[in-house]
């Protein structure tokens, strides 16, 4: 974006309201003054117009509990929480050995050698039967509920602060859902299907909790919980200082085309940063799950938790480029003027197709002819048509989220068929340009 040119230039004096009294501008040092101030209010307002979006996204979806509840609800119906729940509903029916025995009591001494096989088997059944009940809208509806009396201790781990509701819901460092009730619905399914190995269980389960799922560790948080705590106590107060401090640079700058372009820019560069620190925020997440903690039960809870911080940061950065390039079009580049020229040009193309098809007579000599123009305006043009085509499958992988390899196969496919497409339109347009047309073209 070379934006070369005069633009906004003070002149020395400018004519008065009345009486033709001239009025001097500002000094050069009330320029640089003005430049000065608008550079750093650019600074400050490239910083916090991001991160008011995070103040945002925490303040009505993290501290909200019927947000956060909604939020956390897929994790209940998400399949590698449902596999983790019901091997770790299983495993824990069975370190007891209350079935090895029992099948060991029932069984003659010389068919001892059979028992690990049929307690194997039983093992595979009763799992089938966990998946079936973490999979039932019943489960869901119990996740939903722990989350709901979850969130105020989940608030505090976020916030680092030591409260009792932690002390009470933290195991090993880290805040776990207990699901408890979905083993004992898990005795009662095995029971309608005549297996009661378990029932010696119920009174043990009724003591403690016994079953849960970590949504969020100390170690996990320990690095953003400054951050977090910091957002929270100051709200609304982030967005409203961004906001006051972006249009106050873009009205005191001495050329505000300019500042407008900077500020996006250095808005854009900052979302893609945070962007980024997303993406390494998720590892060390990960990284820090534990041993008691699955790694993709880790995984899925962060990419769970933030799915719409992501988004919004996604929205900011394509909002962010959009100004940018405003900025930039409404500006003297040479490119910029050749854009809107070539708008401007189209634009009376379409209004004079449009007056000759309602016109109504010469129709057939004006359709020769508009076919013609349109075949020197595709190949006019073509270099850049096939650069939309590459900038729209960009934009689709910037913003398109966690794609998967599918995903990017299509998204070459279909460029691909447009280019070919693109390739066979200008063939097309040869055909029909005049002579004179196709030299031009080819001399360009």
């Amino acid at each position: 974006m070379n934006d070369t040119g005069s633009e906004d230039r003070p002149t020395d004096a400018v004519a008065g309201a009345s009486g033709g009294e001239v009025t001097p501008r500002p000094g050069p040092r009330a320029r640089w003054t003005r430049r000065i101030s608008a550079w750093v209010l650019v600074v400050l307002a490239s910083l916090l117009i991001p991160i008011s979006v995070i103040s945002v996204w925490a303040i009505r979806t993290v501290t909200n509990t019927d947000q956060y509840v909604a939020t956390l609800a897929p994790l209940a119906r998400n399949p590698v929480i449902v596999d983790h729940l019901a091997q770790k509903a299983t495993d824990e029916l069975f370190s007891t050995h209350i079935v090895q025995d029992k099948v060991t009591a029932a069984l003659p001494a010389k068919a001892k050698p059979i028992v690990t096989p049929i307690v194997a088997q039983v093992h595979n059944y009763v799992y089938g039967l966990a998946l079936k009940v973490f999979s039932s809208p019943r489960f869901g509806q119990l996740w939903d509920s722990l989350n709901r009396h979850s969130h105020d201790a989940v608030i505090d781990v976020l916030t680092g602060k030591q409260s009792p509701l932690v002390q009470k819901l933290e195991k090993g460092g880290g805040i776990v859902v207990n699901v408890t009730p979905a083993l004992n619905n898990l005795i009662n399914e095995a029971n309608s299907k005549g297996v009661t190995l378990f029932n010696p269980l119920k009174p043990i389960l009724t003591k403690g909790d016994k079953l849960g799922v970590t949504v969020v560790s100390k170690s996990q948080v320990s690095k953003f919980t400054g951050l977090f705590n910091a957002i929270v106590t100051l709200k609304w107060a982030i967005p409203i200082v961004a906001l006051v401090l972006g249009i106050l640079g873009i009205v005191i700058a001495v050329e505000h085309r300019k500042t407008l372009l900077r500020m996006a820019i250095g808005v854009a560069l900052v979302t893609l940063l945070l962007l980024a620190g997303l993406s390494l925020g998720r590892i060390t997440f990960v990284s820090q799950a534990g041993h008691t903690f699955n790694r993709q039960v880790a995984g899925a809870v962060w990419d769970t938790m933030l799915r719409y911080l992501e988004t919004d940061l996604r929205w900011m950065l394509l909002i962010a480029v959009l100004f940018a390039f405003a900025a930039w079009l409404a500006g003297p580049a040479r490119y910029a003027v050749w854009i809107r020229s070539t708008f401007a040009k189209g634009g009376r193309w379409v209004a004079t197709q449009a007056r000759e098809l309602r016109a109504g007579t010469g129709r057939a000599a004006a359709g020769s002819d508009r076919v013609r123009r349109s075949g020197g305006w595709i190949l006019e043009h073509l270099h850049g048509l096939r650069i939309v085509g590459v900038v729209v499958a960009g934009l689709f992988l910037v913003f398109g989220g966690n794609l998967t390899g599918w995903s990017l196969l299509i998204i070459v496919i279909v460029l691909a068929v447009y280019l070919g497409l693109l390739q066979l339109v200008a063939a097309w347009a040869r055909k029909v340009s005049d002579p004179l047309a196709r030299s031009d073209t080819a001399s360009t």
